[in-house]
């Protein structure tokens, strides 16, 4: 019996002692690169499902069924400005520097962005379809403001 209650008081001591063990250690937080990266990753995801509502819609998807890419790039746009930290300044991308020097504009178009992407959802949610196809338009225009304004033009192709 007493070798029953050591074990036992050993097995509740090496269960307490796991309650204080040094937890593993977290993953270092995202480099300027992978920022970068990240935000290049994210806006060709943009560019994807912009296209695939353009093309849905195009060919009588229900509305219903683009509910969620619309509110993916909702999700999306609501937190790209966020990628393009200071610390991401400078680095190969095609990012202009006005992004960073002209913070509030970036931020303004950055947030009509955002918006589009928000009325596109309720437009899909509530299946109306020129309201959907309206807010589309000026989605794809808050793109293009946006890019005009505060990204370089594609490198030159070769030959």
């Amino acid at each position: 019996m007493n070798a029953a209650r050591i074990a036992l008081c050993g097995a509740m001591l090496c269960a307490g002692a796991a309650l204080y063990a040094k937890p593993a250690p977290r993953a270092a937080a995202p480099s300027p690169q992978d920022i970068v990266t990240t935000r290049q990753a994210g806006m060709d995801m943009a560019a994807s499902t912009l296209t695939l509502l353009k093309n849905a819609s195009a060919n009588g998807a229900p509305l219903k069924t683009l509910v969620f890419p619309a509110s993916s790039l909702a999700k999306f746009a609501g937190v790209m400005p966020a990628l393009f930290s200071d610390n991401t300044k400078g680095l190969p991308s095609r990012a202009r520097p006005s992004v960073w020097t002209d913070r509030v504009g970036f931020q303004a178009k950055a947030a009509v962005f955002a918006g589009a992407a928000k009325a596109l959802t309720a437009a899909a949610a509530a299946e109306d379809k020129p309201a959907f196809d309206a807010v589309l338009a000026s989605l794809g225009a808050s793109c293009k403001g946006c890019h005009d304004s505060y990204q370089l033009p594609p490198p030159a192709k070769p030959g």
